[in-house]
């Protein structure tokens, strides 16, 4: 078990404050911590929502390296992720370095960057890829810092390209219904991030692979189906929809030793999957009855599970 004094009183830039870890804000700002925003409008409706919260807003663009290093001079900590999901492998390890490079050259004293679980080595996958471009640059920084790598988030049941499956009551999944797959809610790498930033001096160097429980499809879909009273069957990814992403998690995937990572940290209050679905609302979408919304695609299939902010 892990126990140390707490450092209060952080002045912390988050870089991706808009984006799906958003609740980040409220966490640190509930602690007490002074949290600056990063955002490119300063104007938008999300943007206004963090400065309503509390946030200090500052204007930030992850290709404009003189506005991160303006904003990373004000900060404490620094705490950024990637930008696959909405640029592409490229623009992530772009944005990265440049995130990077900014809070070396204003000195921050810690940088906690959240990448994604496998990405210590390279897999052939661009979406883990460019994260490990990201953390090779972050190790020949010299800058002071802590990788927190997450494995498949929980929170993914809900990305646009699922709601055709869910809304006819099918449980979509990355990998085959038997294969398990180490899996982790947004609510856990959020707590443990807090966690990083209030612990600096015993988190500095470590690069950790977090998650919260490891389940197959067809457990997951009996959880569900146990919550709503009526059967959820599995949709398995059909061998023309596989991508490199899935291959790799259903081939290699992380592994994470759960139990020692609960016994170390049993602080953060980690979920199991049952735990996770039974804080969701599942009726809106795992109704057949239900009109499901267009089906969206995206950009980069590869992205679909380690989405980021």
């Amino acid at each position: 078990m892990v126990t140390q004094a707490k450092t209060t009183g952080l002045t912390v830039l988050f870089c991706g404050a808009t984006g799906r870890f958003g609740a980040l804000t409220a966490s640190l700002l509930n602690r007490g911590h002074r949290v600056l925003a990063a955002t490119r409008d300063l104007a938008s409706p999300a943007a206004q929502r963090l400065r309503e919260a509390g946030a200090h807003l500052v204007r930030a663009d992850f290709d404009d390296p003189a506005s991160l290093r303006s904003a990373a001079a004000q900060a404490d900590a620094v705490v950024a992720a990637g930008t696959a999901h909405a640029a592409g492998p490229a623009a992530d390890t772009r944005h990265g370095r440049n995130i990077i490079d900014a809070a070396r050259a204003a000195r921050a004293s810690h940088l906690v960057y959240i990448t994604v679980a496998g990405a210590s080595q390279r897999t052939g996958v661009p979406i883990i890829d460019s994260k490990n471009a990201v953390e090779q640059h972050l190790r020949r920084s010299g800058i002071p810092h802590t990788v927190i790598a997450p494995v498949y988030f929980m929170d993914n049941a809900w990305n646009p390209w699922n709601q055709a499956a869910l809304a006819t009551g099918r449980w979509p999944s990355p990998v085959t219904r038997s294969r398990l797959l180490q899996q982790i809610p947004l609510a856990d790498v959020l707590a443990f991030t807090v966690h990083v930033l209030e612990s600096r001096d015993v988190m500095l160097g470590q690069r950790i692979e977090i998650a919260s429980d490891q389940l197959t499809a067809d457990q997951a879909a009996s959880v569900i189906t146990t919550l709503l009273g009526r059967p959820v069957q599995v949709a398995e990814p059909r061998p023309a929809q596989v991508n490199p992403l899935s291959a790799w998690l259903e081939h290699t995937g992380p592994a994470v030793d759960i139990t020692a990572l609960r016994d170390r940290y049993p602080h953060i209050g980690w979920h199991t999957f049952t735990d996770w679905a039974a804080t969701q609302n599942w009726h809106p979408l795992l109704h057949p009855e239900h009109p499901h919304s267009p089906r969206q695609r995206s950009p980069h299939p590869d992205h679909r599970a380690f989405r980021r902010s």
